[in-house]
């Protein structure tokens, strides 16, 4: 049938009719005014027989049952069912105890529009209850009353009842579809909103593991630089020179670095004029410059060099440069080798020192800080391993395999 939808829950009704009454503090007031008129309407048809019925049995029951059959149509949104019910007992009562006038306007027309309400506005089961209540009416009032039960009345009032009940189910099933389109558009927008929150959080921890790397980094130099120079004003104030340069140097790349990560921050990144990120390429220059500032460094390249996708590129030399700096932090004085292995199908980077026994480069290599988690972060997205801890010839190690083709996390 074209009115036939899927099962509803009463918990869905329930709410839908809570929801309406939320959304529309004056709901009642269409339909009271709709009862009201349906009241007055019948009044006027019984006392000045507007529909031309045939009298039968005493008025008084037909105003209070007219009466009744037509005020309860102001519950008719709100509880459609109950009206459908209330609609049909109180045309049938009167009408099982004796023939009584059945008019158009204080009995059809009452019984109508409580089977459209009771089809548009219920679940399955409840509509099919208050329709077989309505339709009992009709088949009790074409028994009981000699007027309206004739052959030529039954199209006249099956042709209706047909047409309201059609159109309810139709029109319910409609509201639905629209409703679970907008609750669809609803989800569809809460996962967008979702999905922008997360991409957010993931260019957060981003911006934050750079700021790390560049901070602690150059923090960490020019601290060690800033101790070499006190050392050497008292005993050589002119080789004092060389770390107070080294200082300078490095805190003007450091405050370079953060106006870069502030401007992209503030959204001025098409306006900087922005360095490429480092990479694999940079290593030598960074061995160069840490073996500078007090740390000697060697570097060892095996297998064929070749290049590598951006973000694996970034993140071996991140690696590199904290591990290094964790090294000149925690456990000088000590040497470090850095040593880069190629391959088809990876790339492995590892940093060993030679510093003191007991003095890694983080107090835990399995602890929270901020250097390992950072490395774990920036390899664990590419899908690679990394093991750090103590090396067992003394000093500390930290080494990380990258997959070349496998899908980021």
């Amino acid at each position: 049938m074209l009115w036939t939808a899927p099962a509803e829950s009463p918990a869905r009704a329930e709410s839908e009719a809570r929801a309406w009454l939320r959304r529309r503090p004056a709901a009642l007031l269409p339909d009271a005014l709709l009862a009201l008129a349906v009241a007055v309407f019948a009044q006027l048809d019984i006392l000045f027989d507007l529909d031309n019925s045939t009298r039968y049995g005493p008025m008084p029951p037909v105003v209070v049952s007219t009466l009744v059959a037509a005020l309860v149509l102001a519950l008719r949104r709100l509880a459609p069912l109950a009206t459908a019910v209330v609609v049909a007992v109180a045309i049938t009562a009167p009408m099982l105890a004796t023939p009584l006038t059945f008019t158009l306007w204080g009995g059809f027309l009452p019984l109508l529009i409580a089977t459209y309400s009771v089809a548009r506005h219920s679940e399955r089961t409840p509509a099919w209850l208050g329709v077989a209540a309505t339709a009992t009416t009709v088949v009790v009032v074409m028994l009981r009353n000699p007027d309206a039960g004739t052959v030529s009345n039954i199209p006249f009032a099956a042709v209706p009842f047909i047409i309201v009940l059609v159109a309810g189910r139709v029109l319910r099933a409609r509201a639905r579809s629209h409703s679970d389109d907008r609750a669809r558009a609803q989800r569809l927008e809460a996962e967008r909103e979702e999905a922008i929150q997360a991409a957010l959080a993931e260019e957060r921890s981003r911006i934050a593991r750079e700021l790390h790397d560049i901070v602690a980094h150059c923090v960490s130099v020019m601290v060690v630089q800033a101790g070499a120079a006190e050392d050497l004003l008292d005993r050589d104030p002119a080789k004092a020179h060389a770390p107070l340069r080294s200082v300078q140097e490095t805190g003007r790349q450091a405050v370079g670095e953060l106006g870069r990560m502030l401007g992209l921050l503030r959204g001025e990144g098409t306006r900087l004029a922005l360095t490429p990120q480092p990479g694999t390429a940079d290593l030598a220059e960074l061995v160069d410059h840490m073996a500078g500032i007090g740390l000697p460094v060697t570097l060892t390249v095996a297998g064929p060099a070749h290049p590598l996708p951006p973000g694996v590129d970034l993140t071996v030399y991140r690696i590199v440069q904290e591990a290094l700096t964790n090294a000149l932090k925690h456990a000088a004085p000590t040497t470090a080798h850095v040593m880069l292995h190629y391959d088809e199908q990876s790339v492995r980077v590892s940093v060993r020192d030679t510093g003191r026994t007991g003095a890694p480069a983080e107090p835990d290599p399995n602890g929270v800080g901020h250097g390992l988690l950072g490395m774990r972060e920036r390899v664990g997205l590419y899908g690679g391993t990394l093991e750090a801890g103590h090396a067992s010839g003394g000093g500390f190690a930290v080494a990380a395999s990258l997959p070349l083709q496998a899908a980021p996390r």
